[in-house]
């Protein structure tokens, strides 16, 4: 297979990963809702996080659409947005999931990661500099 395909290919397999994961957290369980409404009790502190999220979704989805089209600037903002992805999650606190949101979470990171490996260690790298 074409390594130019395979790469669109991932990159539209993390996007469907994220509607499906927007879509699962329209519907989560009451439990579970409840369980983060006791748990986190600052209701400011939820509304920074919630427009942080917002921000880093849109700039997510121009990312990808910069990946798809090979634009250069779009390799170097991956790398970025990944490194905040992963500190982000680490400082938002406790949070309870469904299992669904869980595994394609799961599935999302490790899209990530194979996007990375990607960019940087396969010719798809020289792509980017045309």
């Amino acid at each position: 297979m074409n390594l130019k395909i395979a790469f669109k290919r991932l990159i539209l397999l993390d996007l469907s990963l994220i509607i499906l994961i927007l879509i699962s957290t329209i519907f989560e369980s009451e439990i579970v809702v409840a369980f983060n409404a006791s748990v986190n009790q600052s209701n400011n502190l939820t509304d920074t996080i919630g427009m942080i999220a917002i921000i880093y979704i849109l700039l997510y989805l121009v990312n990808l659409y910069l990946l798809y089209k090979f634009k250069n600037i779009g390799k170097q903002m991956y790398l970025f947005i990944f490194i905040f992805a992963s500190i982000f999650s680490l400082l938002l606190g406790i949070n309870a999931f469904d299992p669904i949101f869980y595994l394609l979470d799961g599935l999302g990171w490790a899209c990530s990661g194979a996007i990375l490996v990607f960019l940087y260690f396969t010719p798809i790298k020289n792509e980017f500099s045309k």
